[in-house]
């Protein structure tokens, strides 16, 4: 919304800076944008009275014309027609800008000119370049040009919110800033000299839709003459962005700017009956706008028509076959209130929104219709030399009736922080324009007027008041109150130690779809029986290799490690957290399982010197597990191949991570030919935990232990046994017999080769002794070693290594 301020100045008289005005209307909530400067480079744009006018020595259609500004006398050289003594014209000086022209002292055809004489065009008010801008006799000389016509300088552009549509008009804005300012708002006397022919006879209305027209008001113009409206009101137009058409057009689109009640006018000889009729239209009713277009109506949209035919598309655009022509003489006003709801669904299926239709759109005043109709038909008669018929036809089938709204002083005072009687509420909402009665000591009625379709409820009120007292005046003041949250459910918790402890050995994670391709059961192998070929098919995929549910996190893993060595990233250590989906014949809802899975391929460690190439080994996803198992702290993890091996993992290059008797997941190398079908040529290292088990096998706390005070003895041995002995199944029978004083046995050493025989190995253990309570003695240590040697050796048929 543009607001010219010289326009505002008329409705309310403020004394303010335009910037200190803006910024108090910003903090009340009508957010002003910016501010315009208008015809700049006026300034030296005087008003000068033609003294004398001479013609050219050196040029036929020159003249020498001799003005005075009121200070000093000039000869400036003009070819402009019919400038005559006694005119007071408009004299640029040296130094004025018009457009990109600056007037400078000049010598024309060998005479000197200081200064310029201007026409409309010249001064960029108009295109009419016919003759020099005739001022009125009366200015005073010197004056500015900007001051001598009231051109607006200076205009607001306020972002005006959808339920404020009472401030889509100059006169909106003018009572808001009357309320802020506590400055009385004057109104204009709208009321039209009228003759002695009373409307009734020329005119009627009939309101077919009262749910969606609740107000129309015809008024008549006779006799008007259409002509170029006068400079003043067509700079404020062209201030509020509206182009100016002609006298009687340019009426309505400026009483819409000045009050925010969109008018409408129809040459009323081309009305047939003089009847207005507003009804709704019929499926694929045809109708051509003032664009010249015909559009195709929908059912239930708002016509404006005569006895005839219809002729305005209601608060949205008017009909060609009624506007305002060159030769029209008897105009029909129109001044309604259109149901806001359906001038929006009207203006957007056609797709033809106007500055009509966005004030509509927002609600109107219906109290002001008969106001804004007088107004247009005072200025009809006033520029256009029309006659004013008697009286109006007013069809107003529900009259307003404004709610009455209870509002607590107690009440808005704990809202706004601020110790308000019910008199300092009474003031804000008075000056606002609503009826206020005062019910006790406590509370207050109000009745908000018409044009505040926003104003339904107390709160309503009571923002009103903050707005006006000043939302500045608020006592800032920090917010207390228990702030509470439920934990945490156990399972995030325990995700996010997963990734931590990932990330921690160096793994990054890897996201992937929860789809995938439906040939990948086969690619792993998975036997006809496994639940894990029970895929959930999607019903719209994106794609064929996204069309089912994963059932394992395997093939999305070797999908990035595939891409990462297609980009020669050749060392990847990947980890995925997420569900896998498993088909369930009885029950319509797949299976959901939350799944830990890691890849390991290529360098364990970036090449060095002192490291050489290192590469990733089943020790390295043993590890990884293994260091899981300790910092989760599960209760007696082991390794071993037990139960089925995993059909994507090599033989004798597996192992299955249990904790007692209940199976958590297995690691292993993937098998050469399954890595082959995902494109992957390189060995990969593959671990599988099920999360959710581990959430059961998680202690909820940690136990804490002090450090030791005592020393501690490590005692080592090497024993020789067969190949196919596993370590993990020593380890855990040294831990079995060690006794209470051991306190760990750990395997550091594992050898093969000469003097051994090719089918044995030699294991080097390491088993730690510790009291809580004393420094042991050798006599204490020997018995339990002596006897956890002699239990491996009978146990596995092993021997003593020297």
């Amino acid at each position: 919304m543009l607001v010219p301020l010289k326009w505002l100045r008329q409705f309310v008289d403020y004394n303010v800076a335009d910037q200190d005005l803006a910024d108090l209307l910003s903090l009340s909530g009508l957010e002003v944008e910016g501010l315009q400067r208008r015809h700049q480079g006026l300034e030296l744009v005087l008003a000068a009275k033609v003294l004398r006018v001479e013609p050219h020595p050196n040029a036929d259609r020159l003249h020498l014309v001799t003005v005075d500004d009121g200070r000093a006398e000039h000869v400036v050289v003009c070819g402009a027609p019919g400038v005559a003594p006694g005119q007071i014209v408009p004299l640029a000086l040296e130094g004025a800008v018009l457009g990109e022209l600056t007037i400078k002292r000049a010598r024309i055809r060998g005479v000197e000119s200081r200064g310029m004489l201007c026409s409309e065009r010249d001064l960029g008010l108009s295109d009419d370049h016919g003759g020099l801008l005739n001022l009125d006799p009366t200015t005073p000389l010197g004056a500015p040009l900007t001051e001598a016509l009231g051109l607006e300088t200076a205009v607001m552009e306020i972002s005006i919110t959808p339920n404020r549509g009472d401030a889509l008009g100059v006169l909106g804005v003018a009572r808001e800033v009357g309320a802020l300012l506590n400055l009385p708002v004057r109104d204009i006397d709208c009321a039209p000299p009228e003759d002695d022919q009373p409307v009734a006879a020329l005119a009627s209305v009939e309101i077919q839709a009262p749910d969606a027209c609740r107000r129309y008001v015809a008024r008549m113009v006779r006799g008007a003459v259409v002509g170029p409206s006068p400079l003043w009101l067509r700079d404020r137009l062209a201030a509020c962005g509206v182009r100016p058409i002609n006298n009687l057009v340019d009426v309505t689109n400026y009483v819409m700017m000045e009050r925010g009640q969109p008018l409408h006018a129809f040459d009323h000889a081309r009305l047939a009956g003089g009847r207005i009729v507003v009804r709704r239209a019929v499926a694929d009713e045809p109708f051509t706008t003032l664009d010249g277009q015909q559009r195709k109506l929908q059912e239930g949209m708002l016509l404006i028509c005569d006895a005839e035919k219809p002729v305005a598309l209601a608060g949205v655009m008017g009909g060609q076959n009624s506007e305002i022509e060159a030769h029209t003489s008897d105009v029909l006003i129109e001044s309604a209130f259109f149901e806001p709801g359906g001038i929006r669904r009207t203006a957007k299926a056609l797709g033809m929104g106007s500055e009509s239709s966005y004030r509509f759109e927002r609600g109107v005043d219906l109290e002001g219709c008969a106001k804004a109709a007088d107004r247009a038909a005072q200025l009809m008669a006033m520029l256009a030399g029309g006659r004013v018929c008697a009286g109006r036809v007013d069809a107003y089938p529900r009259p307003y009736q404004a709610p009455a709204i209870a509002v607590s002083a107690a009440r808005t005072s704990a809202l706004l922080g601020l110790p308000l009687d019910v008199a300092a509420i009474k003031r804000p909402l008075e000056a606002l324009g609503l009826s206020v009665e005062a019910v006790g000591d406590d509370s207050l009625t109000a009745w908000p007027p018409a044009a505040r379709t926003d104003l339904e409820r107390p709160v309503d009120l009571i923002e009103e008041v903050a707005r006006i007292i000043g939302y500045d005046k608020i006592p800032v003041s920090t917010p207390c109150g228990v702030i509470g949250g439920k934990p945490r459910a156990r399972e995030q918790l325990v995700r996010e130690r997963l990734r931590d402890l990932m990330t921690a050995q160096g793994f990054d994670e890897a996201i992937n779809y929860s789809f995938g391709h439906p040939d990948w059961p086969d690619k792993l192998r998975l036997a006809a029986d496994d639940p894990r070929r029970g895929a959930v098919a999607m019903q719209n995929p994106l794609a064929e290799d996204q069309s089912a549910l994963r059932t394992s996190l395997l093939p999305g893993l070797l999908g990035c490690v595939r891409r990462n060595l297609g980009h020669r990233v050749a060392d990847v250590a990947l980890f995925e957290v997420g569900k896998t989906f498993i088909a369930r014949p009885d029950n319509p809802q797949p299976h959901e399982s939350m799944r830990l899975g890691a890849v390991l391929c290529g360098l364990a460690q970036p090449v060095s010197w002192f490291a050489g190439e290192a590469e990733v080994s089943f020790a390295h996803i043993r590890g990884a597990v293994e260091y899981l198992a300790e910092a989760m702290g599960l209760a007696d993890p082991r390794l071993a191949q037990e139960g089925p091996r995993p059909p994507y993992l090599e033989a004798g290059q597996w192992l299955a991570v249990l904790v007692g008797q209940r199976r958590l997941g297995e690691i292993g190398l993937v098998a050469a030919q399954v890595a082959a079908d995902f494109e992957v040529k390189k060995p990969v290292y593959y671990l599988d935990l099920d999360v959710d088990l581990l959430v059961q096998l998680t202690p909820e706390r940690g136990q804490f232990r002090h450090l030791p005070r005592f020393p501690e003895v490590m005692r080592d041995v090497a024993l020789v046994v067969d190949e196919a002995v596993a370590a993990g199944e020593v380890l855990a029978e040294a831990r079995a017999w060690g006794g209470k004083l051991l306190r760990e046995a750990r395997l550091f050493d594992v050898y093969k080769g000469k003097p051994l025989d090719k089918r044995q190995k030699s294991l080097g253990l390491r088993l730690t002794y510790r009291a809580d309570d004393r420094t042991l003695t050798e006599e204490e240590i020997v018995p339990d070693f002596e006897a956890v040697v002699g239990r491996l050796v009978e146990r596995f048929k092993a021997a003593l290594r020297a």
